[in-house]
């Protein structure tokens, strides 16, 4: 049993207030939801609208059905959404939540409790209990509450949909909180941003942890400040971040080849978005894969990960920071705006060890870039020791001294290149779902994982074989990451929000496989699981 809401209005009229509202008390009275919006580059007006899906079971996408309930903030989501209301779905109307509002107005002069209203309402119509609703609000919110159950008495709406609780209590997360806390207990001491859509949310959260926990954050006056200043910090001894979406990434470039060239750990967050250029600045897609790849002039190792869960979120960004400390290099952690904005409800145990940089100590005859067989030269930091710790944007000697020696060139670029080799044998591996003995596995990366999970649920319980392969790291791609799926004999169906396959474009350069069905939407939409499932099924059969 689960309940699909839409709520619609403009820009300006606290639609993400009841979003915010409706799943902090969801959570707090252990409900499984899913929650994302969609909205326009706009302060106010315009179109936006809030998607809910509560259910009995876990839910981690959009079921892409009717709606169960449509509230009408504005005129446009009469014309929108209306028309995908179920047949004995809910319906308020402008006119009624204008009354709402008037009540609001007449009854606490106050006509932002409106929303609260609505929180109360929504609530009431899932079945639940008003005094768990109102347990520990405070005693305005309790009363705003009270009222929206009220109305759902009044017009009949109360347990018309009820659902029951969960059983064990969990956690709620968007895209971006858990990538800020997996840096946080990845040991991340820095992080400097300038804000982005859709990244803009982590510098959100690392200023809030910034005021209690050993954390900086720097707002920075543009990307390019961002990413100079992520760097040095690191080169003086912290682990450190940086943040942005495309077009700034486009500005970190030149900061990128400085990372690769002075082999300076850092982790860079990019928030995938429709481009070119500005694009649609608010919507999601998957396209800028290959910009990550090849960003940044000149030949240098990196590791781009694209998880599709919260716990691999955590996961992915607590381990980053240890990786790029490791290979000295920088890490990229891909995400876009679906899942950067998307609320939703885990059960797993977070960790709660926060990982910590070593700092090693040399003596005077430290070098900071020693050729060695595996191409990692000892890491330390000025400061700690006699050691002198030099560095250079220009190619360099083992003791970081500018040099033209072209013999040496092409020692210190083998050196850095070397990495990859290590590099692919410490890979996180991908997920697969489904039967091994299919004849079709659907590949996918970043955002489509648990979206691509219930679509193949689905198709399996309809008695079809069928399998699914989630990369949670897409660059490098190595052999041994799918040595055991026996791909080069199954037919392979790949699932991206980009218009040109760009992993089926990697799958084919890195590995050799074929990829012979593309599901491709880039309209700036995430997938949802029905329409997903339908195109696969007929792939499929």
């Amino acid at each position: 049993m689960e309940f699909n809401i839409v709520i619609g209005g403009e820009a300006g009229q606290g639609l993400f207030s009841v979003e915010l509202g409706l799943t902090d008390i969801l959570t707090r009275l252990n409900y499984y939801f899913f929650a994302t919006k969609n909205y326009m580059s706009r302060i106010r007006g315009g179109h936006n609208f809030h998607m809910i899906r509560i259910s009995e079971t876990p839910v981690h996408a959009l079921s892409g059905g009717k709606w169960d309930m449509v509230i009408a903030l504005d005129e446009e989501t009469d014309i929108r959404h209306r028309p995908d209301l179920n047949s004995d779905g809910i319906y308020l109307s402008r006119e009624l939540t204008k009354e709402i509002e008037k009540e609001a107005r007449e009854k606490f002069e106050d006509v932002k409790s409106a929303n609260t209203i609505l929180v109360g309402c929504v609530l009431a119509v899932i079945g639940a209990r008003l005094e768990k609703v109102t347990e520990g609000a405070e005693d305005e919110m309790a009363k705003y509450l009270r009222a929206g159950f009220d109305y759902a008495l009044r017009s009949n709406l109360a347990g018309k949909y009820p659902l029951r609780p969960a059983a064990g209590a969990h956690c709620k997360f968007d895209g971006n909180q858990a990538i800020a806390l997996g840096a946080l207990l990845g040991g991340c001491q820095f992080m400097a941003g300038y804000p982005m859509t859709p990244a803009s949310s982590i510098m959100h959260y690392f200023s809030t942890a910034a005021l209690t926990m050993p954390v900086h954050f720097e707002q920075a006056e543009d990307e390019i400040s961002a990413i100079n200043m992520a760097l040095g910090a690191s080169y003086a001894g912290v682990r450190s971040m940086a943040a942005t979406s495309g077009g700034g990434f486009a500005l970190m470039q030149e900061g990128v080849s400085l990372a690769g060239m002075t082999e300076t750990p850092v982790v860079i967050v990019l928030g995938q978005r429709p481009g070119p250029a500005t694009g649609l600045p608010t919507r999601t897609e998957q396209g800028e894969l290959n910009f990550v790849i090849h960003a940044g002039h000149g030949e240098f190792p990196r590791i781009i990960f694209a998880p599709g869960s919260i716990d691999e979120t955590i996961a992915v960004a607590r381990k980053s920071f240890a990786l790029a400390d490791r290979y000295q290099i920088p890490v990229f952690i891909l995400t876009d705006q679906y899942f950067a904005d998307s609320i939703q409800i885990i059960d797993d145990d977070i960790p709660k060890e926060c990982l910590s940089r070593e700092y090693a100590v040399f003596d005077g005859t430290y070098k900071r870039y020693m050729l060695t067989e595996d191409g990692i030269s000892p890491l330390t930091y000025p400061g700690l020791s006699e050691a002198k710790v030099r560095l250079d944007s220009d190619e360099h000697d083992e003791e970081g001294k500018i040099t033209e020696d072209l013999g040496l060139r092409v020692r210190m670029v083998d050196k850095r290149l070397k990495k990859f080799a290590m590099l692919a044998q410490d890979f996180l591996p991908p997920t697969f779902y489904g039967d091994r003995n299919a004849a079709s596995v659907i590949i996918s990366w970043g955002s489509n994982k648990l979206i691509v999970k219930e679509a193949l649920e689905k198709i399996i319980n309809e008695g079809q074989s069928a399998a699914a392969l989630h990369f949670g790291q897409v660059y490098p791609l190595t052999a041994a990451m799918v040595a055991t799926y026996g791909l080069d004999s199954k037919r392979l169906i790949c699932v991206e929000n980009n218009a040109r396959g760009q992993f089926a474009g990697l799958l084919k350069r890195e590995l050799g496989l074929n990829v012979v069905h593309h599901v491709l939407k880039y309209n700036g939409e995430c997938f949802t699981v029905s329409e997903l499932y339908c195109e696969l099924k007929k792939l499929l059969t």
